[in-house]
């Protein structure tokens, strides 16, 4: 383990816990029984007192997720684990649930006890096959040892989409239709909604759940032992792209900047050429090497003009051609689109289309200036975040690379360019620390 690494949920060793009694061995159980000895309203409250904020997108305070589901009126509730992980660049989920399936559901057995919910789902997509039989054989000897109640978590199955990750999304899947997302958020109309039952749900990822339980065997205190006063705890980092060691990666939050992680963890460089770009997922902006001494937390990447997100590097070097980043970065959001919102079922593919003439040589700075006004027609009434993802990344790759775009309009463009691959991330060989991607054919630049 390298000095900088702070493994809380990770195995120490990253040796997978493969059965019940190895989990308990460490402590597995102990957060379940700790928080049913408190009252609801104490365990969300030490929940608060840790600031554990969400780590799947947006650092949402998971206290106030909790609490204010709980203080809702209608007396049906639900929990909800959003095991999609469709952003690419992202893997630590699935390599965390590889390694320790155990902490997920005893995470979600507290916030089922906390918030007074009737049950729980997991909604995992159905392709991630070796997650599902981990999640499904721990289910089963957690349930039959009285670990955590029988029945009170399902695992839902859901489609290779990248909206099943979207809350609104998830719901709907969970509820048997497409991932369409809905107009009104899951925390007012949740799973099995009707007219006179709402059905309150409270959505988190599988990392806060792990992380609460943590919070709950260990303490509010000596979880933010580590961490930045902005972003306590533990993140776990996705590192793929052109670094010399790709992998997961769990460090304490604010105390690593992002240059600790690339050069020293990730082993700096996979080639000759230097870095060139970061992304963040494909949620905020592009963070270039004059920014990399940024810490790891929240709100210092997004200072920086990044964002912490769900904690996927996308790591390009200076033979990457971002023209080329753009547009797979924005045909893939244009393909994922469910088409439902303007801003998002014109705007992303009318980006794509402009980004496609400026990377094939036929473009024009009236494309350029085209994108901008695109960009700048998205508002916060589209039904979910994607079409905001587009208004951010692209100008913000455009404005940063601007004279590699130059370059393009003028007919410049290196004729040597190699083929990026979108990280849509597959599966990871701890061997060779290498990833394998998704098949780039359900993204074609038709």
């Amino acid at each position: 383990m390298h000095p900088f690494e702070c493994r809380r949920l990770l195995p120490t060793d990253l040796k997978p816990l493969n059965s019940l009694s190895d989990y308990t061995a460490q402590g597995g159980g102990l957060a379940y029984k700790r928080a049913l000895s408190m009252s609801p309203a104490d365990v969300i409250a030490q929940i608060k007192k840790a600031n554990l904020r969400g780590r799947g997108g947006a650092g949402f305070p998971t206290a106030i997720k909790w609490g204010g589901v709980r203080n809702e009126p209608c007396p049906t509730k639900y929990v909800a684990c959003n095991f999609s992980e469709g952003e690419p660049g992202t893997y630590k989920d699935r390599y965390n649930i590889l390694k320790n399936p155990y902490h997920l559901f005893e995470g979600m057995a507290i916030a089922i006890y906390a918030i007074g919910a009737k049950e729980a789902y997991v909604g995992i997509k159905k392709k991630y096959k070796p997650q599902v039989h981990r999640l499904f054989s721990a289910r089963k000897e957690m349930e039959e040892a009285g670990v955590v109640p029988k029945g009170s978590i399902k695992i839902h199955l859901g489609p290779d989409e990248y909206l099943f990750g979207e809350e609104k999304g998830l719901i709907e899947s969970i509820d048997g239709r497409y991932p369409m997302p809905r107009n009104i958020p899951p925390f007012i109309q949740g799973i099995n909604f009707q007219p006179n039952s709402p059905n309150p749900t409270c959505v988190n990822n599988v990392e806060s759940f792990c992380q609460a339980v943590y919070i709950l065997r260990k303490g509010a205190d000596d979880f933010k032992s580590v961490g930045s006063e902005d972003t306590p705890g533990t993140v776990m980092c996705t590192v793929c792209g052109d670094v010399k060691r790709p992998g997961v990666y769990e460090v304490p939050a604010g105390k690593v900047t992002l240059k600790q992680l690339l050069y020293e963890i990730a082993g700096g460089p996979a080639d000759k050429f230097p870095f060139k770009a970061v992304f963040s997922g494909v949620a905020s902006g592009v963070v270039t090497p004059e920014r990399f001494d940024t810490p790891l937390d929240f709100g210092s990447l997004k200072k920086a003009g990044g964002g912490l997100g769900s904690a996927g590097f996308i790591v390009y070097d200076d033979s990457a051609c971002m023209v080329q980043a753009a547009l797979k970065f924005s045909n893939f959001l244009a393909k994922s689109s469910c088409g439902q919102c303007v801003p998002c079922n014109r705007g992303t593919a009318q980006i794509t289309e402009y980004l496609k003439k400026i990377e094939f040589g036929q473009g024009s700075q009236d494309d350029v200036e085209a994108i901008f006004e695109i960009s700048g027609r998205c508002t916060n009434q589209t039904r979910c975040f994607l079409p905001t993802q587009e208004s951010i990344l692209i100008p913000s790759i455009i404005k940063t690379f601007s004279a590699e775009f130059k370059r393009h309009l003028e007919g410049n463009k290196d004729s040597q360019e190699r083929d990026l691959v979108l990280p849509k991330l597959h599966e990871y060989n701890e061997d060779t620390c290498s990833f394998t991607y998704d098949d780039p054919a359900k993204f074609p630049l038709d």
